[in-house]
């Protein structure tokens, strides 16, 4: 038996809030998924390019795709704000939960509430349909996709499509993306899971995609690891089903996965091609990259 009934952890938000959080919690090290925002910031190439973007008496447009809870896109918003007195940020976000925490970050930070914020609790998608309905045809100087592009419709080439009309002429593109050839990404690409075939293209894929369409890119590693202890070992049964149910993107995999879909899941966890042991600790490759793009 190669597949089962399932319900996909994006189709229901609060159960991906959870699962997230439980992926979060094991993850280290713990500053990772903002650490790389220094670097873009102080990287030459990037500073060299923002400079040349903005208008006179013009703001600073920045798009965040999938934002989330904005830890990484307040961090970068917070360092743009040193170097331009203007900057209006749209924020592309399908889950309520996670723009509501993102908004109580801006509301408490004052250095962030002296941008323009604009909300759009959407899908990247139907952002896109939505500027095409209203002939929206207002342009970015950076956009981010911070681990989002594997949710957009019809593979990376569409994505990159649809973000390069959203971006400006010389503007900056920074995408985080995972690794398909590590642990997480070897879990995450069963034979079996049809319904998460998005991680199929990685760094690689996304670089020749942006490189065809005259993109100059860097790359640059993300090392990240996340703790599968307890998956294993069952001291902490409600988090470690979270994190099953996170690596696998299924609601409550393991009471839906047939036993020998499960089976074989708890087996990959113990190969060495997969988990790695340390410190007695079980643990998980999840590192990924950061593609730094700018369009010619």
């Amino acid at each position: 038996m190669t597949d089962f009934e399932y319900v996909a952890l994006g189709d229901d938000s609060g159960h991906y809030e959870r699962a997230f959080k439980a992926f979060l919690d094991h993850k280290y090290p713990n500053n990772s998924r903002e650490a790389w925002v220094p670097m873009v910031l102080q990287h030459e190439k990037i500073q060299t390019s923002i400079s040349g973007l903005e208008q006179p008496g013009g703001s600073m447009r920045v798009l965040g795709i999938g934002s989330g809870s904005g830890v990484e896109d307040r961090k970068l918003i917070s360092g743009l704000l040193e170097m331009y007195p203007k900057i209006h940020s749209t924020v592309v976000e399908p889950n309520n939960n996670h723009i509501r925490k993102f908004q109580e970050t801006v509301a408490s930070m004052g250095n962030l509430q002296k941008a323009d914020w604009d909300w759009r609790q959407q899908t990247w998608d139907d952002y896109i349909t939505f500027r095409k309905e209203t002939n929206d045809s207002s342009k970015f100087h950076v956009i981010t996709s911070i681990h989002s592009i594997y949710y957009m419709q019809g593979g990376v080439d569409a994505a990159v499509e649809g973000i390069l009309d959203c971006l400006q002429d010389g503007g900056v593109l920074i995408v985080c993306i995972g690794d398909k050839d590590n642990g997480f990404g070897e879990m995450t690409n069963w034979p079996w899971n049809q319904h998460h075939k998005e991680y199929l293209y990685d760094a690689p894929a996304a670089m020749k995609s942006l490189e065809r369409r005259g993109f100059l890119c860097e790359r640059f590693a993300i090392p990240e690891f996340c703790d599968v202890t307890d998956c294993v070992e069952r001291k902490n049964e409600s988090d470690a089903c979270l994190l099953e149910d996170f690596i696998t993107h299924v609601v409550n995999f393991k009471e839906r996965a047939p036993s020998n879909i499960y089976d074989d899941f708890m087996k990959r966890l113990h190969e060495p091609r997969i988990t790695f042991r340390e410190n007695g600790r079980i643990c998980i490759d999840i590192s990924g990259d950061i593609i730094i793009a700018r369009k010619e």
